[in-house]
């Protein structure tokens, strides 16, 4: 292993943020199936075109469907009416899920950290679903932000693991803070790579400061608050019983009430265990 010192490892953030450094990239399928979902002649029956050159994204996509997520009284077995009773929107953030989830699990690339990342980021994009029902925000975007919220995390961990030689274990404690710091731009800028909504790029800069992301304030404030939620639940890290969710100023800002906190507290866990229930089969 190299002896690349904290500051260098500075000039490997700096370049992955100039856009120099090696930013993780959708394989092709998904980013096919991505751009369908964006193209003005979308529909479940063009996307089930898609979604069946995969055997892994469409068996996962009518397990979901016919999942208590969604509800339904009778087995769905044709994709096309697996997307109709999903939505497309739905059916994106079930993609982008499903390619992420298989893309960090490498430990020699991401390590522990992939893992434990992704559980974090599942758990915080049906968070975020809740919070948005409960704050009148539009839910369109909630999960997707929610899911991505943390990723620039998983590309400062992959470079710098990368620049260190690093195959197995943690990143050291002093390159570990280096990703805490940079994380939000990191995560923008993978946004912006991939061709994602400008509010998934805004979110994932501004969550830790909601008011800052302007005209997307509410949706960071909304992924905000998931994201409390699941640290203080446990979900995807360990409980952290210092973090009270109802007294933190987002929930103010997005004019709910300490019950209505709690009740997406006592739903949530339920949601994400059927939710990662039905995405692992």
């Amino acid at each position: 292993m190299s002896t690349t010192t904290p500051s260098s490892a500075q000039e490997t953030v700096r370049s992955l943020l100039a856009g120099a450094g090696d930013l993780p990239v959708l394989p092709e399928n998904a980013m096919r199936i991505l751009d369908e979902i964006r193209s003005p002649k979308a529909s479940a029956a063009r996307l089930a075109e898609f979604v069946s050159k995969d055997p892994v994204i469409a068996s996962t996509v009518l397990r979901v469907a016919n999942s208590a997520l969604y509800g339904g009284r009778m087995e769905i077995t044709d994709l096309t009416f697996a997307m109709t009773r999903i939505g497309l929107n739905h059916v994106r953030n079930l993609v982008l899920a499903l390619v992420l989830r298989s893309k960090m699990a490498d430990p020699q690339v991401y390590g522990p950290d992939g893992a434990r990342l992704m559980e974090h980021s599942l758990a915080v994009a049906f968070g975020a679903r809740l919070v948005a029902d409960e704050a009148g925000v539009t839910a369109d975007e909630s999960f997707l932000c929610g899911l991505l919220h943390d990723f620039g995390k998983l590309a400062l961990v992959k470079a710098l693991r990368e620049a260190e030689g690093i195959r197995q274990g943690e990143l050291p404690e002093a390159l570990q803070q280096i990703v805490e710091v940079h994380h939000p731009e990191a995560g923008a800028l993978l946004a912006e790579n991939w061709g994602l909504p400008a509010v998934v790029a805004a979110t994932a800069r501004w969550h830790h400061e909601p008011q800052g992301a302007g005209e997307h304030a509410r949706m960071a404030a909304v992924v905000a608050l998931a994201d409390s939620l699941c640290h203080h639940l446990g979900l995807g890290s360990e409980p952290n019983d210092q973090i009270v969710p109802a007294e933190l100023p987002v929930v103010t800002f997005l004019g709910l009430e300490a019950d209505q906190v709690q009740e997406i507290a006592e739903h949530l866990p339920g949601l994400f265990e059927t939710a990662r229930n039905a995405i692992r089969g």
